[in-house]
């Protein structure tokens, strides 16, 4: 049986790994000495994270240099979310995409980002997670887990869908809301008012089919990339979570790179990050029109946004890791909608 690797234990036990991984965990090498590294998420091939992003990856690397490579196991191959990130840790793999909400499973302050309502709109999420008060956290991550974080890309406006029109938290009482098992997402769909029901991504829209969930949330791409929009009746524009994903690297990866790999691989992933962001907002809104047409799905727009973001607003003032930096970032964001 393979032993996993459990968050609480990754710092003492990487005081053992570098010996066994000089000898087993090295990225692939060629015979005309490309290097190829092995990267992995749990993302649909044709979610933007990978249409727009990730599959582009190796192309753009090859066109820019000969002495690398890079291939991806997207769509959960060769594992679940923090499954991935304990392969990272490990050597097994070079790179791989998580969101905050399992990084704080290691390191609690990155969960501020997955909190709902701390950002405005994607731009505001994506200065908060490329900002000074977040470099702490991220080189944090680094020192402990020789994890290092390359960019941070948008996921997304997350929503929710039903089978009856959510316009309220009061609607949400009782509602068996399917979220990410991780912490800060289930505290999330408490602070809205619903009652979390943690379900593998994989394994939602049999959830949502049968019954065993009311509801889920996600970026509109990522609801129809998941076929969401067949077995829910309604989309409801809560935007509640501006969604990011971070692009880890293993240090020890990084570090056998050369200073023009490094820089390669970085300008790859910082410009596909851009195309990515741009694909998303473009898809969500020809989504929406078009489901808004065809009646695919029924489109709640006057949800009390207003009503869910106070809930939120006291849910996560206290009695969270990073409460102070939430209270400090939407009280900057109420200040500036102000002036």
């Amino acid at each position: 049986m393979k032993t996993r690797i459990r968050p609480e234990r990754c710092r003492p036990l990487l005081l053992f790994l570098p010996i066994a991984l000089v000898f087993g965990c090295r990225p692939e090498n060629t015979d005309d000495s490309t290097l190829i590294l092995r990267m992995a998420h749990v993302y649909e091939v044709t979610a933007p994270t990978h249409g727009y992003g990730t599959a582009q990856l190796s192309e753009r690397l090859r066109d820019k240099t000969e002495g690398l490579d890079l291939k991806v196991y997207p769509a959960s191959q060769l594992g679940s979310e923090s499954e991935l990130l304990e392969q990272l840790v490990a050597g097994e793999l070079d790179l791989a995409i998580s969101g905050p909400s399992f990084l704080a499973m290691w390191h609690p302050p990155i969960g501020v980002l997955d909190a709902a309502f701390v950002s405005r709109d994607l731009d505001h999420m994506l200065e908060i997670a490329r900002s000074e008060e977040m470099a702490p956290e991220w080189d944090e991550l680094r020192k402990r887990y020789n994890v290092r974080v390359l960019d941070t890309w948008a996921y997304g406006s997350r929503h929710l869908t039903s089978n009856r029109p959510i316009r309220h938290p009061d609607d949400l009482k009782g509602f068996r809301l399917r979220s990410p098992a991780a912490r800060i997402f289930q505290a999330s769909s408490e602070a809205l008012g619903a009652s979390p029901t943690p379900i593998a991504f994989s394994e939602v829209y049999l959830a949502l089919q049968q019954g065993i969930a009311d509801g889920q949330e996600n970026p509109v791409p990522v609801i129809k990339s998941m076929g969401f929009q067949e077995v829910q009746k309604c989309l409801n524009l809560t935007g509640h979570i501006q969604s990011s994903l971070q692009i880890l690297i293993n240090e020890r990866t990084w570090q056998r790179l050369t200073t023009d790999q490094q820089n390669i691989l970085l300008d790859t992933i910082r410009e596909l990050g851009n195309e990515v962001y741009a694909g998303l907002i473009e898809d969500e809104k020809k989504l929406v029109d078009q489901w808004r047409r065809d009646g695919t799905i029924q489109i709640i727009e006057d949800v009390d946004v207003q009503a869910f973001r106070e809930r939120c607003l006291r849910h996560f003032s206290t009695g969270f890791e990073f409460s102070d930096v939430y209270n400090r970032l939407t009280q900057e964001r109420s200040t500036e909608e102000t002036q």
